[in-house]
């Protein structure tokens, strides 16, 4: 994952999206800067941001993507970390 300044939430919904004009999640397994967990970032298109969730296990993770998104087959171009896509 990239090296920013995190701002952790505890969840997604009702997270405001306001200024994030095309809001993407991407679910991370076992990052190496947070190892043997589970991370889920917010992005804006293809624009990273420093909104993240850390959880302990993936159904945590999901329960933190609010309702609207759906989750997108990841690409063979994607970090081997990324395990799902939700727009």
């Amino acid at each position: 994952m990239m090296n920013i300044s995190n701002h952790t939430l505890d969840s997604f919904v009702g997270f405001y999206f306001g200024d994030i004009k095309i809001p993407i999640i991407a679910v991370y397994e076992n990052p190496a800067d947070f190892p043997g967990k589970y991370v889920a970032r917010l992005f804006d298109l293809q624009q990273i941001t420093n909104y993240i969730i850390v959880k302990d296990t993936l159904a945590e993770i999901r329960e933190c993507i609010p309702s609207a998104f759906n989750k997108m087959p990841r690409s063979q171009e994607d970090d081997p970390t990324i395990l799902e896509i939700w727009m």
